[in-house]
């Protein structure tokens, strides 16, 4: 019986951690990255870019099941995003890398969202039209769900699950949020895998996926809310030196992929921080907060 194939385009953490997860049930797992030896031995290795067009095209020759694309900005500026995104998935479109493949995964965000007084936004919320690096995003979902079947979008809040992670360690620092009021909305990187498996396998079994999930937890916060539970959990003196402001105040509800069946492991904040904060106890003992290789 063929193994089913999965070809992760951009194989950072994310990717690695899914492709670990489908090598342990048996699937094939191929993967494109600059520098494909730092991938597991279990992968098939592929040295490329995916904003360069003859790397892409070469993809074709796999002929992979699915695609799971896990896409980053060339640069932190809108024009980094457009390549990033908007172009790279257009030249995996225009390979015709997705169309020959039985469906897909898109990593996309939460920033598409208009929303930024705080409201509740699902799947269907309407999008911004002010923010160019978020229309770069937008133009790749749309191009992404054309081009390939059975396709599903994955709009992502702030990931966390790295140690010490945005939170801790500028809490560490003694940085606060100027805006305490904001909501926050986070997905655990395990959670976040865990949903393309659950797309994914869910595809293979021959089921139908919604186009569009927004993962994301099931407890939008209050910022301060949760700067002052990791302050009391980390024994840490209160922040007081204000941190620039970030963008993005509003409430994502992950109902559509609940009621689709999946079960998060991490369904708040204080799940998700307590893990990490024991996994890493030693280190908060020792008053180590610093980054691990």
């Amino acid at each position: 019986m063929k193994r089913p194939h999965v070809l992760i385009v951009g194989c950072g953490d994310l990717g690695q951690r899914l492709g670990l997860q489908f090598v342990s049930s048996g699937w094939q797992v191929s993967a494109l990255r600059r520098r494909p030896e730092s991938l597991p031995d279990a992968f098939q290795g592929i040295r490329g870019d995916y904003t360069d067009p003859a790397d892409v095209a070469r993809l074709t020759d796999l002929k992979p099941d699915y695609v799971v694309f896990t896409p980053l900005p060339a640069a932190r500026d809108a024009t980094g995003y457009e390549r990033g995104f908007a172009m790279a998935t257009a030249l995996l479109a225009e390979s015709g890398l997705l169309a020959g493949a039985h469906g897909g995964v898109f990593v996309s965000s939460t920033r598409v969202y208009a929303e930024v007084d705080g409201g509740w936004v699902d799947e269907d919320s309407p999008l911004t039209q002010s923010d160019p690096s978020a229309a770069s995003i937008i133009a790749a979902e749309q191009t992404f769900l054309r081009a390939c079947p059975a396709a599903t979008v994955l709009r992502a809040s702030g990931i966390y699950g790295d140690w010490p992670g945005m939170f801790i360690e500028r809490l560490t620092k003694g940085y606060a949020s100027p805006a305490p009021d904001r909501i926050s909305n986070r997905i655990h990187r395990d959670d976040l895998v865990g949903i393309m498996v659950f797309c994914l396998e869910r595809l293979e079994a021959g089921l139908t996926n919604s186009s569009i999930y927004n993962a994301s937890d099931q407890a939008p916060t209050p910022i301060g809310e949760i700067e002052s539970w990791l302050t009391q959990q980390l024994n840490l003196p209160p922040a007081s030196t204000p941190a620039p402001a970030r963008r993005g105040n509003r409430r994502c509800s992950s109902e559509r992929l609940c009621r689709a069946g999946y079960k998060f492991a991490y369904p708040n904040y204080r799940a998700g921080f307590s893990a990490l904060i024991a996994q890493h106890a030693d280190k908060i003992v020792t008053g180590d907060t610093a980054p691990t290789d």
